[in-house]
Order: C-alpha cells, then structure tokens, then sequence
C-alpha cells in the first residue's frame, strides 16, 4: 500500500512539473538581424544609460487623461545598440527604428529619448517623447514629460 501511494504522489509531482509553462521570448528575426549601426555610427547614450539595453517586458501603463491608464497594448521592448528599439507582441515586431537622445533643457535631469519609427514599419508608438529613469537594475521606466500622456513601466526579462 505504502508502494502504491508513493507511486501515486510521485506521478503527480512529475506531471505537474512537466506542465508547468516556461515564458519563452521570441524577438522577431529582424530585430536581431539589424546592424548596431543602421541609425547611429556609434554609442549615443552616456555611461548611465547603457543598461537601457536588453529585453523589457511591460507590466504597467499609467497616466493619462483620467490618470488609470490603458490596458497593456504590447509585451516587450527590445533595445538594442545603437539606440535601436523594437515593440513586440505574440512574437510579432510591432513597430521599430531609433531611439535616440531628444534634446535637452537645462532643467532636464533625466534622459530624454525619442523614439522614431524606421520608415519600412508600422507606426505602432506614437507617444513618441519620454523619460527615461531606472528603479533598481531590473525596472525602465518610461515617462511621459507632460500631462495627458501615458507612463510605460518595465521590468528585465533579458
């Protein structure tokens, strides 16, 4: 008997461990197949934005009008060197181009980017003015300058 209900709890161990779901990204072929130097020749981001770069996954969007929000409207973000960038959703490239540093004020005190869509895709972004600003080494930040306008909040993935 004691056979038996070992048998038994160790079948439903494996089977549920077997079933568990892994979160595999798949960034599109394009994306990884373009040249750090399609927009930019060199780095355009200073020391403390390097780690920009990677693979972000969007967990929340504030702001706006009423201040809630939307619903997430893409998953990742891929930001490669130099300064390109790639919005990704059900493994399908949404949109992507440059990213690169907006002009500053003297006020500014954080980076601000625009992002440019490349003229062969999709303009999915429009909101295309941000802020960029770090929570730890694991959370981007990707704030709007003015009012009315959404913040995209993510974390690392990659």
């Amino acid at each position: 008997m004691k056979i038996l209900k070992f048998t038994l709890v160790v079948s439903i161990l494996l089977s549920g461990s077997i079933s568990c779901e892994t979160d595999t990204i798949q960034i599109s072929g394009d994306l990884q197949k373009m040249e750090a130097t399609k927009y930019f020749a060199a780095e355009v981001f200073a020391e403390p934005y390097l780690k920009v770069y990677g693979t972000w996954k969007l967990f929340e969007v504030s702001g706006g009008f009423a201040g809630n929000g939307h619903d997430l409207n893409f998953e990742y973000l891929e930001i490669k060197e130099y300064g390109i960038y790639g919005f990704l959703s059900n493994d399908t490239l949404l949109d992507y181009g440059k990213m690169s540093p907006a002009a500053q004020t003297a006020n500014d005190l954080r980076l601000k980017v625009d992002f440019e869509a490349d003229e062969e895709s999709d303009l999915f972004f429009s909101d295309s003015e941000k802020y960029v600003e770090f929570s730890g080494s694991d959370t981007l930040h990707l704030n709007s300058p003015c009012c009315d306008r959404y913040n995209y909040h993510l974390k690392r993935v990659k």
